[in-house]
C-alpha cells in the first residue's frame, strides 16, 4: 500500500519551506503532495516546486471538515491516474491547513474503506515555531492536538530565540509527547529518513524509558505507571511499561471498551504489546480517538527489550481510570499502579 504522510502544524511553523526542502530530495522526487488551504483563494500551493501533475490542492475549507470528503475523492483519484499510467508515485504528504485538527484526516487514513485497500498511514510530522510556540500551545487546543498527534516533531527558527528558550519549550514538546522523534529544523532542512516510515517505530525512547523507571525509582518488576506530562489541567501523556505478556483478546477488548468510552479524548495511542500467545512477535497499536489501526504483528521485536510499552496521549482522562478498566477488562492481574 502506498504511504501517506500528514504534515501538520501551526500558522507560520513552517511547513511549506520544510515541504518545498523535502520535495528538493532524490528520495521524495516520486511524491504525490496534496495541500489543503483555508479560504477561497489558495496561495500555499504556488509556493511549492512541485510537478502539477502531482499536486492536488483542496481549497473548499479545512481538512478536518467539509474537505475531508474531497481528500477521499482526491486519493481515490490519484489512485486511478496511476493505474491508467497518468502519474507516478510512490508515496503522498497531505499538508494540513494550521488551524487544522489532524485527527479526521488521521480516520480517513485508518478507516476509511475507500481508502485503507490502496493508502496507509506512514506518520504524522508536525512543525513548531520556536518563536512563537509556547504562547501559541497556551493559546490554541489545535496546536496542542497537532502536537500531541505527532510522531515526528520538528522545531523551526531556533536561531531566533535564546537557547534558553529553545530548552524550555523542547522540555514542554517532550513532556506532552514522549513518544515522538524531536529534530530543530533551520530553514527546512532536514534528513527523509526522520520523517518517512516513523508511524510503527517504538513508542518510548530509551529516554523516555528510563524517565519511568528513575520515577519509579526501581526496575518494572511488574507494570508501573508515570505520568510524564501535565499540560494545564487536561493534556497529559501516560506512559506504561511492564513485563507480563498479556492474552491478545482480552487486551483487545480493553482497547475496544477505552475507544468507545473516551474516543473523543484519546488524542493518540501508540504502543508494543507482548502477547501471551506469540511473546516473540510485538503487537502493535497505533490509534487516534475512537479509530485504531487494525492490529498487526512484527515479525520480531526491534530491539533487546521485549517488555509491553503504551503511550496515551489524553485530553482530561485521568492516569486511575485507565488503571482501572485495564485491571478490570484486560483479563490480567498485572499491577498497574505507581
Amino acid at each position: 500500500m502506498t504511504p501517506v504522510t500528514v504534515l501538520t502544524g501551526f500558522l507560520g511553523s513552517g511547513k511549506t519551506t520544510l515541504l518545498n526542502r523535502l520535495l528538493q530530495r532524490p528520495e521524495l522526487s516520486d511524491t504525490a503532495v496534496i495541500i489543503n488551504e483555508f479560504g477561497a483563494v489558495g496561495i500555499d500551493h504556488l509556493l511549492v516546486d512541485h510537478t502539477d501533475e502531482n499536486l492536488r490542492v483542496l481549497t473548499s475549507g479545512c481538512l478536518c471538515c467539509t474537505v475531508r470528503g474531497d481528500l477521499i475523492e482526491t486519493l481515490g483519484a490519484l489512485a486511478q491516474r496511476r493505474e491508467r499510467g497518468e502519474v507516478r508515485f510512490s508515496r503522498v504528504i497531505v499538508e494540513t491547513t494550521g488551524l487544522a485538527n489532524p485527527a479526521p484526516v488521521l480516520h480517513t487514513l485508518m478507516a476509511h474503506p475507500g481508502v485503507t485497500g490502496t493508502y496507509r498511514l506512514d506518520g504524522v510530522v508536525t512543525t513548531v515555531d520556536a518563536f512563537n510556540g509556547m504562547m501559541t500551545l497556551d493559546r490554541h487546543a489545535e496546536a496542542v492536538k497537532q502536537v500531541g498527534m505527532a510522531d515526528a516533531l520538528l522545531l523551526t527558527k531556533t536561531d531566533l530565540v535564546e537557547p534558553s528558550a529553545v530548552q524550555a519549550l523542547t522540555d514542554r514538546l517532550y513532556r506532552l509527547n514522549p513518544g515522538a522523534r524531536l529534530h530543530p529544523v533551520r530553514d527546512g532542512r532536514i534528513d527523509p529518513a526522520e520523517v518517512l516510515g516513523i508511524g510503527w517505530i517504538d513508542p518510548l525512547s530509551r529516554r523516555t524509558l528510563q524517565a519511568v523507571e528513575h520515577e519509579n525509582g526501581h526496575e518494572h518488576d511488574h507494570g508501573h505507571h508515570h505520568d510524564v506530562n501535565r499540560h494545564g489541567e487536561r493534556v497529559r501523556s501516560h506512559a506504561f511499561v511492564f513485563d507480563a505478556p498479556l492474552p491478545r483478546t482480552a487486551f483487545l477488548h480493553w482497547l475496544d471498551l477505552m475507544a468507545a468510552l473516551r474516543g473523543e479524548r484519546l488524542l493518540r495511542v501508540k504502543g508494543l504489546v507482548q502477547l501471551a500467545e506469540e511473546p516473540d512477535r510485538p503487537l502493535v497499536v497505533h490509534g487516534v480517538q475512537h479509530v485504531f489501526h487494525p492490529p498487526r504483528q512484527l515479525d520480531a521485536w526491534p530491539g533487546g527489550d521485549r517488555r509491553t510499552r503504551l503511550v496515551f496521549i489524553v485530553d482530561g482522562i485521568d492516569c486511575a481510570e485507565i488503571v482501572r478498566t485495564f485491571q478490570k477488562f484486560a483479563g490480567t492481574s498485572e499491577n498497574l499502579a505507581p
